[in-house]
Order: C-alpha cells, then sequence, then structure tokens
C-alpha cells in the first residue's frame, strides 16, 4: 500500500526528483520544441526560405517522436510507482492531453510540408498569418510548461499560467477564424486550398489541446484548494 495518501499536487510537492516527475517536465520540454519548430518553419516561409523550414520540420518530427518516448516511459512507470489510482489516473489523463499539443502539431508540419513539396503558391499576407498564428500557440505552450512546472511549488502561479494559456486559445480562435476566411477568398490553387486548411486545423487542435491540459491543472489545484479548507 502506498505510503503517501495526500493528492497528486502533494505528490508533486514530495517527489520533485522522482523518474515520472522528470519524465514529465522533460515531455514538457519537448512538446514546446515541437511547437518551436512549428513556428520556425512558418517564420522561414514568411522569407521564402524552403529548405530553412523543411530543417525545422525535421527537428519538429524528431521532437515530437521524443516526446511519444517520454510519454511511454511515464505510463510506463506510473504503473509501478508509488501513487494512488485516482492520482495515477488524473497524471496519465494530464500526460495524454499534453501529447496531443505535440500530436496535432506534428500532423500540422506534415501538412506544410507537402505544400513545400508540392510548390503550390501561397500568398505572403498567408503565411505571416499562419506565423502568428505558431507564434501565439508556441507562447501557450511555454505558459503550460511553466504551469507544470509549478505544481507542488506554487500552486497559485500554476492558475496563472493556466489562465495565460486560456486567453492564448481565444485569441488563437480569432485568428483560426480570420484565416479560414482568407483561405475561402483566397485565389489558390485547388491543392493549396486542401492543404492549407488541413495545416490549420492542426494549428487549431494543438492549441486546443493546450487548453485542455491547463485546465485539467486547474481542476487539480482548485481541488485540492478545496479540500484543505
Amino acid at each position: 500500500m502506498s505510503e503517501n495518501k495526500g493528492s497528486l499536487l502533494d505528490w508533486f510537492k514530495v517527489r520533485r526528483e522522482s523518474v515520472i516527475m522528470k519524465g514529465v517536465r522533460d515531455h514538457a520540454q519537448k512538446i514546446g520544441d515541437t511547437v518551436s519548430e512549428l513556428n520556425r518553419a512558418m517564420i522561414a516561409l514568411c522569407e521564402s526560405d524552403k529548405e530553412r523550414a523543411l530543417d525545422a520540420i525535421k527537428r519538429l518530427i524528431y521532437s515530437e517522436k521524443e516526446a511519444d518516448k517520454l510519454e511511454e516511459m511515464i505510463s510506463e512507470e506510473l504503473s509501478k510507482g508509488d501513487m494512488e489510482a485516482k492520482e495515477r489516473e488524473d497524471l496519465m489523463h494530464l500526460t495524454q492531453y499534453m501529447d496531443n499539443v505535440a500530436d496535432w502539431a506534428k500532423e500540422a508540419g506534415m501538412n506544410l510540408q507537402l505544400v513545400i513539396e508540392a510548390n503550390v503558391s501561397v500568398p505572403l499576407s498567408m503565411w505571416r498569418k499562419y506565423a502568428e498564428m505558431t507564434k501565439e500557440l508556441d507562447f501557450a505552450v511555454k505558459q503550460l510548461k511553466n504551469c507544470v512546472e509549478s505544481l507542488g511549488v506554487n500552486n497559485e502561479a500554476a492558475i496563472t499560467y493556466g489562465h495565460s494559456v486560456g486567453l492564448s486559445e481565444h485569441k488563437l480562435d480569432e485568428m483560426y477564424f480570420s484565416t479560414k476566411k482568407e483561405i475561402l477568398f483566397a485565389e489558390l490553387d485547388p491543392r493549396a486550398i486542401y492543404l492549407m486548411r488541413d495545416l490549420l486545423h492542426g494549428i487549431e487542435n494543438s492549441s486546443d489541446s493546450t487548453k485542455d491540459s491547463a485546465d485539467i491543472i486547474h481542476i487539480l489545484v482548485i481541488s485540492q484548494i478545496h479540500k484543505a479548507r
């Protein structure tokens, strides 16, 4: 039977140097790396540098694979750790939602690669919109990483970082519809319309997964605060 009967947040506090906690922090970093490379690829295309964009996509794919490996390691460690069943389930869900951020960023990156390989023409104004979206997504994922690192250390800060993630998600929603409108009215190659739409959906879904992850953390923290009263 586990010696630790506290909440998941208590577990974070006393087990910060555990294999699981190190894995969770490393996982958040690799997710951040994945999204950052997506933004770098977009910036490169704003500068008409396709080779630099393709290099960024290669690094994106590598980071996403590393994130997947860390998720598998965390799941394996959780199966044999000293955590109560409910807390183990909560952490599993958080890790899975966070991994979805990288999964969708990779999906966006793969569609971006197809746009480049198909050599379809996309207006610079549209690439700039995508670059702004991925810049905001990059910021949101960094805030999510700060949120994770604050658990068990400064839970009020975790709430603040989570709120920042939510604000970014709302901004990205507005950018999403603005960009979708531009795609609809642009004179684009049908292949470009198809790929740019899927690319847009990947960014949007990655943003939604970032918000979902922050929401789970918010619920964990608020639940703990109410228990302590």
